[in-house]
């Protein structure tokens, strides 16, 4: 599990969205680690950013919409 890696989405149309992998939501709680993304409309996310916890920086292009990826960490020249 990929616990604070940060993940930046750019959608076709250009809008970014952010997101960390947590299950931190509060005292004594806790929630689902996979980070969501609400698209709209979008049907390509033009870019996905990850930076993981091990400073490795990871970047997806023209993924598309409307699924559940598991991304595994690699390093990317």
């Amino acid at each position: 599990m990929a616990l604070g890696a940060q993940v930046a989405i750019t959608t076709e149309d250009g809008r970014k969205q952010y997101n960390e992998v947590t299950t931190a939501v509060g005292y004594a709680g806790s929630s689902d680690p996979r980070v969501h993304f609400g698209l709209g409309t979008a049907k390509v996310i033009r870019e996905i950013q990850i930076q993981w916890p091990s400073r490795i920086r990871q970047v997806l292009h023209n993924v598309p919409a409307d699924q559940v990826l598991t991304i595994e960490e690699r390093a990317t020249n």
